[in-house]
């Protein structure tokens, strides 16, 4: 049964890799954000102000169990009926949920695109590129710091939204997956930490989303951030490898701090990496290759282990 689990895995993967994202598809996690951002006004109202910290504290773990129990019910009981119909059914559904849970094509065409609106048609379309790339505001005036914007998003969404949940479905199927984008989705939207939003109308209500996902993604941060070093030194690209390991072990934010050493460059508001290097859109192609290499060396090992078993 391993076996078919790591072959559904492998298809998923390589699904991603060939069609990324396909719109005219329904996709659930865009369904998931309506339903959280219709949470957050059912539960949390307008008037936050006349609320304890401790009340929204516990309405932001209904928020929880509110979306992630409906979720992980549905994702296990189609997982467990299409293997009670055949392994090939199965393995078919597996693959799907998790192709779904992944955004590596679209992170890596997508920064792509930010850079050649640049060298294309100027600053302004780069940064209109960018706020579609992102779905965020972008507020930088420079080709450098709009650079230093999109490569951040790039390293902490391949870990967000590609490696650790590939960690997960390689875990526990489909359903670890599907948690872990869900709690991701919610951090971004009520969350308070790094990762998700920095509203006071979230400081209480989104404590324990924040501390859930950190808790989480604990020690598969730790090995992404290792591998995206490992990719920085040992595979093709215009990376600084031994630069990228010294600012990993010296900064230690996420893939984050492995991208600015390997870039030779400072990112978030110049506290990680050193600027060896003059930020340039170019510098966003290099990213994308180095978050495609890491996602490589992810298939490389499942490949290995598909042969192995």
């Amino acid at each position: 049964m391993f076996k078919y689990h790591l072959l559904a895995l492998f298809l998923g993967t390589v699904l991603d890799l060939l069609f990324g994202r396909i719109y005219s598809i329904w996709n659930p996690f865009d369904t998931i954000k309506e339903y959280v951002r219709f949470l957050d006004r059912a539960l949390l109202g307008d008037e936050i102000i006349l609320l304890e910290p401790s009340k929204q504290r516990q309405l932001g773990l209904w928020l929880l169990f509110l979306v992630i129990t409906p979720v992980l019910v549905i994702v296990l009981f189609f997982n467990t009926l299409f293997y009670e119909i055949s392994i090939f059914t199965g393995v078919i559904f597996e693959a799907f949920a998790t192709y779904l849970c992944l955004e590596g094509r679209y992170l890596f065409y997508g920064g792509r695109a930010v850079m050649s609106e640049y060298y294309g048609s100027g600053f302004d379309a780069m940064k209109r590129m960018a706020e579609t790339f992102t779905d965020s505001e972008c507020k930088a005036t420079t080709a450098e710091c709009l650079t230093k914007e999109t490569i951040p998003y790039i390293a902490n969404e391949a870990t967000e939204s590609v490696l650790t949940p590939f960690l997960m479905a390689f875990l526990f199927g489909p359903v670890g997956g599907f948690l872990y984008r869900v709690l991701h989705i919610i951090e971004v939207q009520v969350g308070v930490s790094d990762g998700g939003s920095r509203s006071n109308r979230y400081i209480s209500f989104g404590f324990y989303p924040s501390k859930l996902i950190y808790l989480i993604g604990y020690i598969p941060n730790r090995i992404n951030g290792a591998l995206t070093v490992f990719a920085a030194k040992h595979t093709l690209g215009d990376f600084n490898g031994k630069n990228a390991q010294y600012i990993h072990l010296r900064d230690r934010f996420k893939a984050v701090s492995a991208y600015a050493g390997a870039l030779g460059i400072t990112l978030r508001d110049g506290h990680i990496g050193d600027d060896d290097n003059i930020a340039s859109p170019k510098d966003i192609r290099t990213a994308t290759k180095l978050m495609r290499n890491t996602c490589m060396i992810y298939l490389l090992v499942l490949v290995i282990l598909l042969l192995i078993f």
